[in-house]
């Protein structure tokens, strides 16, 4: 059965193999037709470029050389002899330096002319020419000499365009279609900002320019085309903003003036950091060259070297370009003089002329491209002509070999070459056979002469043997010359061959006819046409016995993918040849094995994924020369007389002609890089597929194959989420889906990212195909417009989704209809539709299973596995999901279709999935088929796990929801790929594959409202905030769009859909958008279903749940337990509950206990009491009330009215405004709180005291808090009553004080507010914005700073614009005046200032307790501060609410009839009043607030990876550091106490400046390498090659120090004890070389060497290199006990205080004690306890010291705060409060 299934299977591979080839070689033909003017063979370059830096001013070059236009001059002959390399465009771009505003700095000019090179630069110079020849009298310069006047260089400068220093040109030979003059480059990013212009040019080729052109649209941009050029651009410009954004930043921080700040970016802008953030995902060979607008410039070469670039500088000029000779040539400079720029770097010119090459990518292997060399590159390079010359020798012993076969050889042979690029090759091949002869005269001579010594000779046979030797020639002739002017236009065959031949022409009589063998020699064979349709049938004019064609080249069998227009595998002759022999072999099965392989692998985004070059096996059973001679026949023209022969060299000749140059994947396959394997099988697809699209470019990217699958249903979920899974396959192109539902409306955007979450979605981004809603009867029996539609649009593919249509026969009508269905037919759905029948097919089968109304209640869990069959081979997906169906949680309620489930489910394990396979699925598919209803599909079966196994309860023979949610977003596989094996007959388990690492949890969002079909529909809102949870999609199952009607009472003309397609309802965006005058409305009963992907069922579930609380609608209803208990041995049925984590902030948690307050409070009420009622005129009713209404109520006796009074200070807000040192706006704050509670009340403010009390008083500070108090009282009406000061020594620490303030106010009696008893149900609720968090929550505010490593001095993450203590400081606002007015005019009800308790506890105790308030957390906007600590620090929703304002510094409560009075006399106060929701019937079980969609439209839980951007500030969620990270390696001991947890946890911190990429030891066993394991970061363990053990490495426990001889290599540090192992020298040089490669493959930026590491394994070399990048940690307190066992010193010492040191290190000096240790950045100490033994010590020193300093430490260095300096004294520390430091802080001299 097996063999028989193979051969089907084979059989069905050559059929489509055969049909692929038939529609390919009419395709080839047309396309040989087509090409009119391409006479030859050869392939074209992409293009050339030339970067020039003038570095003297104009005046210089004028007088030098005697003209205005220098450095113009010099780029026209740089293009000029590039020609060879752009032949239909050309641009030249110039910037000029320190140019005026107001003055064109950048100066373009581009061409596509039939001459554009000339077009161009005679375009230029006439503009110069004109421009100086108007030059105005005041701009010339009186003669000196009396010759002619000159013009003013700044004149010059200003007016007459490319008279600047810096220049990019570039010649283009386009390889698509669209070769216009705005594809030329350079192409300019333009902006008003000099350092945000960018000019880019370049050669290169990117593989994978879809991905990056998706990775540009994930961050928001909107590029403008999909080309490599302009991705590159918008790539590169991306982090051009980014990096003068941070740079601002900073420097706005410190105060500068704008004008200061676009200098500094300027002079400080890193260009090697913009190159590496951008270019650390490009694939592609390329060099790129760019220049900024205020004149920095810079080229980058792909880190594998593939592209060729070379640079000259010297005290004139700095020049970068494609080819060294031109460069030579062009500056008259020696060869020696320019040189090769280094793959993976980047020359980076500063705006001063300085360069530097920089590393920017780490360098992977040296692959340069050798067709270049064979091909392209100038003949006059020295090294090309060598290589050339080389290739031709090695041609000569197989060639002689090719002679000797026939019987001839090189007396009967004229050697000849195919002009004009293969000359120096023939000059090779010539010289050798020179010498070949040379050395065979020689060996005749002398034979001749032995012979004749001996008398074997007479004279006259020594004539005729010396006539012999002198007849040993080597003939060489000049047979071909190319004759240039033909042209061809001709479209028919046989007369554009017979024009095609005369393309080149031959010199008669330089051979001697049937008698010679003609050599020619071409530097490549490509595709064969110009050798077949010219050379051949020319040559063979000439009569030679034999035509022996040579190609200094090997077999080119694969496309080029980098630059070089060879994209079409089937252009290639090798390749023909090699499919004609697998043809002619009958082994086409290899071709469709590869194609399919080939797919597969198209769909595998390039990160993390090892790419195979399967196209090598269509070459594996065949040798060379079997492919050589299949050419000889494909190329050999009818009527050819010569016998022909094809000679190649191969590829060891050519890797030992040029060493230097291993790139030969055009002849191995062996391509440098990922992408180039990808394209390379898109190559292949293509050619498979008849598709003359090129493999790689701006048509291939648009030329992805349309498939159209259309998927057939009811709208429902299910369907939704399979036409999301197929838009993901890279076969589909369109997925129509009918009905449709809103979320296919919007599929794109709606419902979805574009990733499933922030490390799985790189598959779904690189393409979605888009998802088209169909207006479609679907009537039955024959579906007559299904059919229609069907054979109208070409489907491949029908899916049907609904278990009515398979009743109906749909699936069968479509399948007679010759359309592929993915469906059971009608008889095989009766399994799902008869339950008679399924149940007799059971016992008939002996299949268990259980009666559907007995399942419920037995408690026992129901699972749903889904299984795939083609009619003949089933396959189960390794998962099963565990359904949830009652409708309430904890299992109650009616049983429904499923309100949620989760998978995988732990029950269901892999015995548990083959038992169901065997004794289920297995059965129940061959049983169908012996009853002639071959199910065809997917079946969904539900099961009941009982204790005797697996029992069915029922079968679905469609995918249903909300199991259709839960297991396809697990699915590894390609969807359609699968289906379509299924349609096909050749399932295979393999291609059912999970994510392993993945889990998922769907919940069912219902509608509670009775029979809702007869109600209206409600509004859904938060779709938006959903879809930006990681891994979170909604599916929409009840949901349709509310459109307006047209005053005609039809739909708007707009709105109107055709016969077959529904218009989208959503517009395209990044986050989905309903047309203005529409609504997203409920239909029906069952409305979304949210499904989340996490990496356990916890994360998936907490995600889900996120996301589900984002969206609103009336009567929304879920089930909250959905996955809340896991049956599994692990958890033993206990509910699964999120695990605390303990980087949570709380406010109890840094040190506010409400709860403590409020019982200190009730503790205080007795003692209130006591005061009596007759003194204070309130009665105890009244005094409780106080306790929870702020402001306190005085009503004086005997009518004396009524005062209320409030007592506030600023808590610890002071202590940030003693570390800013600014008091400014402290004084508005304390009367704001005061005056606030007062109006409030709805009393008015009479009187202001306040009292300051400080360690030592500061005459200015409390000037200026006055001040700030006066200014108060004068905004609230109130008077300064008296202001009181304490010095109180002591009581303080230093700096520090307290700062209270009293008001008092008075109300009429019956003014009181608040109003409870005239509060209602529906009330209005208003909130009057804040100014920012005013003066609550500050304990919690600076917790998560501290722990977030930030100094207040730096710019605030959430917004740029000012320092982080400023952006906390803004002084709270006064309401008094607007909430009084409100209180008058009888509109107010109530009113609370959120203060103590936040906005939770404030508007709780205003309301009475049947009365709740309903926010909208939509309706007004959480203040950016408030995002930020809520994303850094994880506060939870609720202590959001609980601490903070939330951005509403007063609420009022209106009724709803005062409503828009209250807001317009609100307005007219210049108040921004926002209605924020109402007032509702309060329950037990509810909070009293309720902020509806606040969870998912205020929260970034960073666990769960959110990050909602809003538009206040281009970084609003973004860390100082993001992006921009410094990369960290550790290279740690063996010591079982480290501090690395501590680092680890720090760093994870987002506001870290640094990032963890990897830990290295010697130890294996390491504690340091466990805990990165741990933590998911690299580890790598250190050779022991050439060392013994780690002792070596590690500084010992408890060993005495090791002292030695100090070697220069080893930091000057004693490493090994003199017993015999090797030097410690080259110790350090291994270790250090290790080191280097591992920060290589991580990209380290920084290495940290902890205090168990003898840092003498450093070389000095290494430190040097990695300068101020380098930090060591060392158990004392530097400079005391240095070196090796510090403790163990400092006990022996008898030291009571020791500590910590983390240091810089820097070169030592030979012999020096203090070895490598610099200056230090942080010390700990710690004292020495008389009991300490060395590991005790050492374990409080970490405990201590370490786990403080050494987090801190990283930070400052990676923030740039602390810097390494060095100047002739010697080294030290650079500090900067605000983080800014000069590019140049580290300077080694």
């Amino acid at each position: 059965a097996a063999a028989a299934a193979a051969a089907a299977a084979a059989a069905a591979a050559a059929a489509c193999c055969a049909q692929r080839t038939r529609a390919h070689s009419h395709k080839q033909k047309t396309e040989n037709r087509a090409r009119t003017d391409k006479m030859g063979d050869e392939p074209h370059h992409e293009c050339g470029f030339a970067l020039l830096r003038l570095l003297k001013p104009w005046e210089y070059y004028k007088e030098k050389y005697g003209t205005s236009f220098y450095g113009l001059n010099r780029m026209y002959l740089m293009m000029e002899k590039q020609r060879n390399r752009g032949q239909d465009g050309c641009g030249v771009a110039n910037v000029k330096l320190d140019v005026p505003p107001g003055v064109k700095y950048i100066n373009c000019e581009k061409s596509a002319d039939k001459d554009p090179i000339k077009d161009v630069f005679e375009r230029v110079q006439k503009l110069g020419a004109d421009k100086l020849g108007k030059a105005p009298a005041e701009a010339l310069l009186t003669p000196t000499d009396g010759g002619a006047a000159a013009v003013d260089p700044l004149w010059v400068k200003e007016n007459v365009p490319f008279t600047g220093e810096v220049f990019l040109a570039h010649v283009r030979y386009g390889t698509d279609s669209d070769n216009s003059v705005e594809r030329c480059h350079p192409v300019m990013r333009e902006s008003n900002w000099l350092t945000r212009s960018l000019s880019l040019a370049g050669n290169f080729n990117i593989t994978n320019n879809e991905d990056l052109f998706s990775s540009l649209v994930q961050i928001g941009q909107h590029p403008r085309e999909l080309s490599d050029t302009v991705t590159l651009l918008e790539k590169i410009g991306h982090f051009v903003d980014k990096e003068n954004n941070d740079l601002y930043v900073k420097y706005s921080a410190t105060g500068q003036d704008p004008r200061t700040c676009f200098s500094l970016i300027a002079e400080n802008i890193n260009i090697a950091r913009i190159l590496r953030r951008a270019s650390s995902d490009w694939d592609g060979g390329y060099c790129i060259a760019g220049m900024f607008g205020h004149g920095d410039s810079f080229c980058l070469r792909d880190p594998n070297g593939i592209r060729p670039a070379f640079f000259c500088a010297n005290d004139e000029i700095v020049c970068v370009a494609s080819e060294a000779p031109l460069i030579q040539t062009v500056f008259n400079v020696q060869q020696s003089e320019v040189k090769p720029l280094p793959p993976g770097q980047a020359l980076v010119i500063k705006r001063n002329g300085q360069w530097k090459l920089e590393s920017v990518l780490p360098h992977i292997s040296l692959k340069q491209c050798s067709f270049e060399r064979i091909y392209f590159s100038r003949g006059n390079d020295a090294g090309v002509y060598r290589e050339r010359e080389h290739l031709g020798r090695l041609l000569l012993k197989p060639l002689e070999k090719m002679l000797e076969d026939e019987g001839d050889s090189l007396s009967n042979t004229v050697l000849s070459f195919i002009p004009n690029t293969s000359e120096l090759a023939f000059n090779g091949l010539a010289k050798e056979a020179q010498d070949e002869v040379a050395r065979k005269r020689s060996a005749l001579m002398k034979s001749i002469m032995d012979r004749k010594q001996r008398g074997e000779l007479a004279n006259g046979a020594v004539e005729e043997e010396l006539k012999k030797v002198a007849n040993l020639v080597v003939r060489t002739e000049k047979v071909v010359h190319k004759d240039a002017k033909i042209r061809t236009f001709i479209q028919e065959d046989s007369s554009r061959e017979s024009l095609t031949m005369h393309a080149y022409d031959v010199h008669y009589g330089t051979v001697r006819p049937h008698e010679d063998v003609l050599v020619a020699l071409d530097d490549s064979i490509v595709r064969g046409n110009t050798l077949k349709n010219a050379i051949l049938r020319t040559l063979d004019r000439m009569g030679p016995k034999r035509i022996l064609v040579l190609s200094s080249c090997p077999q080119i069998r694969y496309p080029d993918v980098y630059g070089i227009d060879m994209a079409k595998l089937g252009d290639l002759a090798a390749f023909r040849a090699a499919i004609t022999m697998l043809q002619e072999r009958k082994m086409e099965h290899i071709l469709g094995e590869v194609y399919r392989a080939c797919r597969s692998q198209l769909a595998k985004p390039l990160a993390g994924t090892d790419f195979v070059n399967h196209v090598r096996r269509i070459y594996e059973p065949f040798t060379a020369e079997e492919i050589s001679n299949k050419i000889v026949e494909q190329v050999t023209p009818p009527g050819c007389n010569a016998k022909i022969g094809i000679l190649f060299n191969t590829v060891e000749a050519l890797h030992v002609a040029m060493p230097e140059h291993a790139g030969d994947w055009y002849f191995t396959g062996h391509y440098p890089t990922p992408g180039g394997v990808k394209v390379c099988c898109r190559a292949f697809v293509l050619w498979f597929e008849g598709s003359s699209a090129r493999c790689y470019g701006v048509s291939s990217a648009n030329s992805t194959v349309q498939t159209p699958v259309l998927v057939l249903g009811n709208g429902a979920g299910s369907e939704h989420v399979l036409a999301w899974k197929l838009s993901q396959s890279h076969e589909v192109g369109c997925v129509y889906m009918a009905p449709g539902n809103m979320g296919a409306s919007g599929h794109s955007t709606h419902g979805h990212r574009c990733g499933d979450d922030e490390d799985d979605g790189a598959a779904a981004r690189q393409h979605t195909a888009p998802v088209v809603p169909v207006d479609l009867p679907l009537n039955g029996p024959d579906f007559k417009e299904v059919i229609a539609f069907c054979k109208e649009r070409n489907i491949v593919m029908a899916v049907v989704a609904s278990e009515p249509l398979l009743q109906q026969g749909l699936s069968d009508a479509v399948r007679n209809a010759s359309v592929p269905a993915f469906a059971p037919s009608m008889a095989a759905a009766e399994l799902d539709s008869s339950n008679p029948f399924s149940r007799n097919l059971m016992k008939k089968l002996e299949v268990p299973f259980v009666e559907a109304s007995k399942a419920e209640g037995t408690g026992y869990p129901e699972v749903s596995v889904l299984a795939f069959s083609d009619g003949q081979n089933v396959s189960v997906l390794p998962a099963a999901s565990r359904d949830q169906k009652h409708a309430n949680d904890d299992d109650r309620g009616p049983v429904t279709e499923g309100m949620g489930s989760f998978a995988p489910c732990p029950l269901a394990d892999e015995v548990v999935m083959q038992t169901i396979q065997e004794n289920v699925c297995k059965p129940i598919f061959e049983g169908m088929k012996k009853d002639g209803r071959a199910f065809t599909g997917c079946l969904q079966i539900e099961l009941m796990l009982l204790p005797a196994g697996p029992s069915v309860i029922r079968f679905r023979a469609c995918i249903n929801n909300p199991v259709a949610e839960t297991l396809l977003p697990l699915l590894e596989g390609d969807l359609f790929e699968i289906m379509q094996a299924c349609t096909d007959g050749r399932l295979s388990p393999e291609m059912l594959k999970l994510r392993r690492d993945r889990c998922t949890v769907s919940v069912v969002m219902t509608s509670t409202e009775q029979q809702p079909q007869q109600t209206d529909a409600h509004a859904i809102s938060g779709l938006d905030r959903a879809i930006c949870v990681p891994g979170a999609h909604v599916f929409h199952t009840g949901t349709k769009v509310e459109i307006p009607k047209a005053s005609s009472g039809k739909l708007p003309q707009q709105q109107r859909s055709s016969p077959h397609l529904q218009p989208r309802k959503y517009s395209m965006g990044n986050m989905p958008s309903l047309v203005l005058s529409q609504k997203l409305m409920t239909s029906g009963s069952r409305i979304l279903t949210v499904a989340a992907t996490g990496r356990s069922i916890m994360e998936a579930r907490e995600r889900a749940y996120v996301a589900v609380r984002a969206i609103s609608f009336e009567h929304a209803s879920y089930r909250h337990d959905i996955a809340a208990t896991i049956h599994s041995p692990a958890t033993n049925g206990r509910p699964l509950n999120s695990k605390s984590d303990d980087s949570e902030f709380t406010y109890r948690a840094a040190g506010v206990d409400h709860a403590a307050a409020k019982a200190a409070l009730a503790s205080f009420e007795p003692f209130m009491r006591r005061t009596g009622e007759k003194k204070n005129g309130s009665s105890p009713a009244e005094t409780q009330q106080q306790d929870v209404i702020k402001g306190s109520v005085f009503k004086a006796p005997n009518g004396g009215g009524t005062f209320v009074s409030s007592v506030n200070n600023l808590g610890t807000k002071l202590k940030i405004a003693a570390r800013i040192g600014s008091t400014d706006g402290l004084g508005i704050d304390l009367v704001a709180l005061c005056v606030n509670e007062i109006a409030a009340r709805g009393a008015e403010p009479l009187f202001f005291q306040d009292h300051f009390s400080t360690e030592k008083l500061d005459a200015h500070q409390a000037m200026q808090l006055v001040k700030g108090v006066s200014d108060g009282c004068v905004e609230a009406g109130c008077r300064f009553l008296s202001a009181g000061v304490s010095e109180l020594p002591g009581v303080f620490s230093q700096g520090g004080f307290d700062f209270v303030g009293f008001a008092v106010g008075m109300a009429e009696e019956n003014r009181l507010l608040p109003q409870r008893d005239l509060m209602q149900k529906g009330d209005i609720i208003i909130g009057l914005p804040s100014s920012g968090l005013h003066c609550n929550g500050f304990s919690l505010v600076r917790a998560v700073i501290r722990a977030s490593g930030l100094d207040y001095s730096q710019a605030a993450p959430f917004d740029p614009t000012r320092s982080l203590g400023e952006a906390l400081m803004p002084p709270s606002r006064i309401y008094a005046r607007s909430v009084l007015a409100l209180a008058r005019a009888g509109l107010l009800r109530g009113a609370t200032q959120p203060t103590d308790g936040g906005l939770e506890m404030a508007l709780g105790r205003l309301l009475p307790k049947h009365l709740a308030a309903q926010l909208k957390a939509e309706s007004w906007e959480l203040p950016a501060v408030l995002r930020w600590l809520a994303a850094v620090g994880k506060v939870p929703f609720r202590e959001l609410v609980e601490t903070f304002n939330c951005g509403l510094g007063m609420v009022l409560i209106v009724p709803p009839e005062h409503q828009e009075k209250a807001i317009a006399m609100l307005t007219e106060m210049h108040e921004e009043p926002v209605i924020v929701g109402k007032l509702s019937a309060s329950s037990e079980n509810s909070h009293r607030v309720d902020i509806e969609g606040a969870q998912g439209a205020w929260l970034m839980l960073p666990e769960l990876g959110v990050s909602l951007p809003f538009p206040e500030v281009l970084s609003s969620l973004q860390d100082p550091w993001t992006g921009s990270r410094l990369r960290v390696m550790v290279l740690a001991g063996s010591e079982s106490v480290t501090p690395m947890q501590a680092l680890i946890k720090a760093i994870k911190v987002p506001a870290s400046a640094a990032s963890l990429v990897g830990v290295a030891s010697i130890d294996v066993n390491s504690k340091a390498l466990a805990h990165a394991r741990a933590a998911g970061i690299r580890d790598f363990v250190l050779s022991r090659s050439s060392r013994k053990n780690s002792a070596e490495f590690s500084l010992p426990e408890n060993g005495h120090e090791a002292v030695g001889p100090a070697e220069e290599g080893a930091g000057g540090l004693a490493g090994m004890a003199a017993d015999g192992r090797e030097s410690s020298k080259s110790l350090s040089v291994e270790t250090s070389s290790q080191l280097e490669l591992m920060m290589q493959e991580v990209q380290a930026e920084m290495l940290v060497v902890l205090d168990d590491v003898d840092p003498a394994i450093l070389t000095r070399a290494f430190i040097q290199h990695h300068a101020g990048k380098v930090l060591i940690c060392h158990a004392a307190l530097l400079p005391a006990f240095p070196g090796r066992c510090p403790l163990e010193a400092a006990m022996r010492a008898g030291v009571c205080v020791t500590g910590f040191t983390i240091c810089f290190a820097v070169p030592p000096t030979i012999g020096a004690r203090g070895g490598c240790y610099g200056p230090p950045i942080l010390q700990e100490p710690v004292r020495v306890d008389a009991a300490d033994t060395v590991m005790t010590l050492r374990s409080r020193v970490v405990a201590e010291c370490e786990v403080l300093a050494l987090p801190k430490a990283v930070q400052l260095v990676a923030s740039g705060s602390v810097a390494l300096r060095a100047d002739d004294e010697g080294y030290g520390v650079g500090r900067s409060a605000s983080g800014v430091l000069s590019s140049d802080a580290v300077a080694w001299r």
